[in-house]
Protein backbone atom coordinates (compact mmCIF):
# COMPACT_ATOMS: atom_id res chain seq x y z
CA UNK A 1 0.00 0.00 0.00
CA UNK A 2 2.84 2.39 0.63
CA UNK A 3 4.53 1.69 -2.60
CA UNK A 4 0.84 2.45 -4.11
CA UNK A 5 0.50 5.50 -2.42
CA UNK A 6 4.00 6.77 -3.52
CA UNK A 7 2.78 5.87 -6.98
CA UNK A 8 0.07 8.29 -6.76
CA UNK A 9 1.40 11.40 -5.06
CA UNK A 10 3.81 11.34 -8.12
CA UNK A 11 1.42 11.18 -10.58
CA UNK A 12 -1.07 14.18 -10.96
CA UNK A 13 -4.79 13.25 -11.66
CA UNK A 14 -3.80 14.92 -15.36
CA UNK A 15 -1.63 12.88 -16.21
CA UNK A 16 -3.34 9.47 -15.24
CA UNK A 17 -6.35 10.55 -17.05
CA UNK A 18 -4.10 11.16 -20.22
CA UNK A 19 -2.97 7.43 -19.58
CA UNK A 20 -6.59 6.62 -19.46
CA UNK A 21 -7.18 8.27 -23.40
CA UNK A 22 -4.20 6.69 -24.43
CA UNK A 23 -4.67 3.30 -23.16
CA UNK A 24 -5.66 0.84 -25.57
CA UNK A 25 -8.35 -0.27 -23.25
CA UNK A 26 -9.29 -0.85 -19.82
CA UNK A 27 -8.80 -3.39 -17.02
CA UNK A 28 -11.58 -6.52 -17.17
CA UNK A 29 -12.75 -8.78 -14.50
CA UNK A 30 -14.36 -11.77 -13.45
CA UNK A 31 -18.11 -10.62 -12.57
CA UNK A 32 -17.83 -12.52 -9.35
CA UNK A 33 -14.81 -9.92 -8.86
CA UNK A 34 -17.54 -6.85 -9.19
CA UNK A 35 -18.05 -5.21 -5.70
CA UNK A 36 -20.49 -2.43 -6.60
CA UNK A 37 -21.80 0.45 -9.42
CA UNK A 38 -20.57 4.06 -9.73
CA UNK A 39 -24.49 5.88 -8.71
CA UNK A 40 -23.53 8.70 -9.56
CA UNK A 41 -20.79 11.09 -10.49
CA UNK A 42 -19.52 14.96 -10.59
CA UNK A 43 -16.20 15.63 -12.16
CA UNK A 44 -14.06 13.12 -13.21
CA UNK A 45 -12.74 9.81 -11.68
CA UNK A 46 -10.49 6.98 -12.28
CA UNK A 47 -10.44 3.24 -11.23
CA UNK A 48 -6.66 1.23 -11.68
CA UNK A 49 -6.00 -2.38 -11.57
CA UNK A 50 -3.46 -4.08 -12.67
CA UNK A 51 -2.02 -1.32 -13.52
CA UNK A 52 -4.11 -0.45 -15.91
CA UNK A 53 -6.45 2.64 -15.38
CA UNK A 54 -10.17 3.72 -16.83
CA UNK A 55 -11.98 6.40 -16.57
CA UNK A 56 -15.51 6.48 -14.75
CA UNK A 57 -18.92 6.64 -15.19
CA UNK A 58 -22.18 6.20 -14.10
CA UNK A 59 -23.37 2.82 -14.49
CA UNK A 60 -19.45 1.35 -14.43
CA UNK A 61 -18.74 -1.65 -11.99
CA UNK A 62 -16.45 -1.10 -9.12
CA UNK A 63 -14.29 -4.26 -8.89
CA UNK A 64 -12.46 -5.94 -6.04
CA UNK A 65 -8.95 -4.40 -6.04
CA UNK A 66 -9.90 -1.41 -7.67
CA UNK A 67 -7.31 2.12 -6.77
CA UNK A 68 -10.06 5.30 -7.28
CA UNK A 69 -8.97 7.96 -7.40
CA UNK A 70 -11.29 11.38 -8.13
CA UNK A 71 -9.83 14.68 -9.45
CA UNK A 72 -10.36 18.48 -8.21
CA UNK A 73 -14.38 19.58 -7.51
CA UNK A 74 -15.33 15.78 -7.89
CA UNK A 75 -17.45 13.47 -6.19
CA UNK A 76 -18.18 9.98 -6.54
CA UNK A 77 -21.38 7.66 -5.29
CA UNK A 78 -20.88 4.10 -5.13
CA UNK A 79 -23.65 1.67 -4.36
CA UNK A 80 -21.98 -1.44 -3.20
CA UNK A 81 -23.55 -5.15 -3.78
CA UNK A 82 -25.35 -5.08 -0.41
CA UNK A 83 -26.52 -1.73 -1.33
CA UNK A 84 -24.28 0.37 0.84
CA UNK A 85 -23.38 3.54 -0.27
CA UNK A 86 -19.42 4.74 0.04
CA UNK A 87 -19.14 8.86 -1.20
CA UNK A 88 -15.62 10.10 -2.40
CA UNK A 89 -14.78 13.58 -1.99
CA UNK A 90 -12.54 15.56 -4.26
CA UNK A 91 -8.67 14.62 -4.80
CA UNK A 92 -9.20 11.05 -2.94
CA UNK A 93 -7.80 8.02 -3.89
CA UNK A 94 -9.79 5.12 -2.21
CA UNK A 95 -8.74 1.28 -2.39
CA UNK A 96 -11.55 -1.31 -2.25
CA UNK A 97 -9.46 -4.24 -1.35
CA UNK A 98 -12.08 -6.66 -0.57
CA UNK A 99 -16.18 -6.85 -0.81
CA UNK A 100 -18.08 -9.78 0.27
CA UNK A 101 -21.74 -9.57 0.45
CA UNK A 102 -22.50 -12.90 0.36
CA UNK A 103 -22.59 -16.45 2.54
CA UNK A 104 -22.03 -16.56 6.76
CA UNK A 105 -19.39 -13.54 7.20
CA UNK A 106 -19.70 -11.54 4.98
CA UNK A 107 -16.77 -9.19 4.80
CA UNK A 108 -15.80 -5.44 3.72
CA UNK A 109 -11.90 -4.12 3.50
CA UNK A 110 -11.57 -0.68 1.98
CA UNK A 111 -8.93 1.78 2.75
CA UNK A 112 -8.57 5.35 2.90
CA UNK A 113 -5.19 6.58 1.46
CA UNK A 114 -5.90 10.75 0.73
CA UNK A 115 -8.97 12.66 0.86
CA UNK A 116 -12.36 12.56 2.18
CA UNK A 117 -15.67 10.11 2.46
CA UNK A 118 -18.56 9.27 3.76
CA UNK A 119 -19.99 5.09 4.05
CA UNK A 120 -23.75 4.01 4.77
CA UNK A 121 -23.93 0.42 5.39
CA UNK A 122 -25.85 -1.82 4.14
CA UNK A 123 -27.67 -5.18 4.20
CA UNK A 124 -24.53 -7.30 5.05
CA UNK A 125 -24.25 -5.81 8.87
CA UNK A 126 -27.43 -7.35 9.72
CA UNK A 127 -25.51 -10.82 9.69
CA UNK A 128 -24.10 -11.82 12.75
CA UNK A 129 -20.54 -12.70 11.57
CA UNK A 130 -20.16 -9.37 9.41
CA UNK A 131 -17.07 -7.35 9.20
CA UNK A 132 -16.67 -4.21 7.57
CA UNK A 133 -13.40 -1.98 8.24
CA UNK A 134 -11.93 0.96 6.42
CA UNK A 135 -8.04 1.35 7.01
CA UNK A 136 -6.48 4.71 6.88
CA UNK A 137 -2.15 5.80 7.49
CA UNK A 138 -3.22 6.15 11.34
CA UNK A 139 -6.44 4.35 12.09
CA UNK A 140 -8.91 1.40 12.11
CA UNK A 141 -12.76 2.08 11.41
CA UNK A 142 -14.75 0.03 12.02
CA UNK A 143 -19.47 -0.14 11.99
CA UNK A 144 -22.65 -1.11 13.30
CA UNK A 145 -24.79 -0.12 11.45
CA UNK A 146 -24.29 3.26 10.49
CA UNK A 147 -23.84 6.40 8.26
CA UNK A 148 -20.26 7.89 9.00
CA UNK A 149 -18.04 10.52 7.91
CA UNK A 150 -13.92 10.08 7.54
CA UNK A 151 -11.55 12.75 5.98
CA UNK A 152 -9.03 15.70 6.87
CA UNK A 153 -10.53 18.65 8.82
CA UNK A 154 -9.02 21.25 10.13
CA UNK A 155 -4.96 19.81 9.77
CA UNK A 156 -6.12 16.38 11.45
CA UNK A 157 -7.97 13.18 10.13
CA UNK A 158 -10.99 12.91 11.76
CA UNK A 159 -14.36 11.12 12.19
CA UNK A 160 -17.93 11.73 13.14
CA UNK A 161 -21.25 9.67 12.85
CA UNK A 162 -24.12 11.01 10.92
CA UNK A 163 -26.33 8.68 11.78
CA UNK A 164 -26.99 4.52 13.05
CA UNK A 165 -25.74 3.06 16.32
CA UNK A 166 -21.76 2.99 16.57
CA UNK A 167 -18.55 3.66 14.85
CA UNK A 168 -15.36 2.32 16.47
CA UNK A 169 -12.38 3.79 15.95
CA UNK A 170 -8.70 2.14 16.54
CA UNK A 171 -5.28 2.65 16.23
CA UNK A 172 -2.35 1.52 18.11
CA UNK A 173 -2.54 3.23 21.13
CA UNK A 174 -6.37 2.29 21.88
CA UNK A 175 -9.93 2.68 20.75
CA UNK A 176 -12.55 4.75 21.00
CA UNK A 177 -16.62 4.04 20.19
CA UNK A 178 -18.91 7.06 18.50
CA UNK A 179 -22.44 6.51 19.72
CA UNK A 180 -23.82 9.29 19.87
CA UNK A 181 -25.04 10.97 15.93
CA UNK A 182 -23.07 14.30 15.67
CA UNK A 183 -20.41 12.90 17.96
CA UNK A 184 -16.70 12.84 16.62
CA UNK A 185 -13.31 11.97 17.33
CA UNK A 186 -9.59 13.13 16.29
CA UNK A 187 -6.47 11.04 15.55
CA UNK A 188 -3.28 12.57 15.53
CA UNK A 189 -1.79 9.58 14.36
CA UNK A 190 -0.88 5.91 14.96
CA UNK A 191 0.98 5.97 17.83
CA UNK A 192 -1.78 8.09 20.05
CA UNK A 193 -5.18 7.29 21.04
CA UNK A 194 -8.15 8.92 19.05
CA UNK A 195 -9.88 11.41 21.13
CA UNK A 196 -12.38 11.27 23.79
CA UNK A 197 -15.57 11.38 21.31
CA UNK A 198 -17.69 14.47 21.88
CA UNK A 199 -20.33 16.68 20.11
CA UNK A 200 -19.29 18.97 16.83
CA UNK A 201 -20.23 22.41 17.47
CA UNK A 202 -20.80 25.50 15.60
CA UNK A 203 -20.54 24.22 11.73
CA UNK A 204 -18.30 21.47 11.76
CA UNK A 205 -20.19 18.94 10.79
CA UNK A 206 -21.74 20.72 7.67
CA UNK A 207 -17.97 21.57 6.80
CA UNK A 208 -17.19 17.86 7.09
CA UNK A 209 -20.58 16.61 4.65
CA UNK A 210 -19.50 19.56 2.34
CA UNK A 211 -16.42 18.01 1.35
CA UNK A 212 -18.37 14.76 0.03
CA UNK A 213 -22.27 16.70 -0.76
CA UNK A 214 -22.45 17.04 -4.56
Amino acid sequence: MRMMKILFARLTFATLLALVLLAPGGAVSAAGDTAGTVTRLKGAAIAMQDALPRALKVGDKIERGDVISTGSGARLEMTMLDDAVMTLGEKTIFVVIDYIAGGAEPNAAMRLMQGAFSAVSGKMMKTAGAKFAVLTETATIGIRGTTFWGGMLDGAFQVAMLDGHAVIVETKAGRVVIDRVGDGTKITDANTAPTTPNKWGGNKLDRAIATVAF
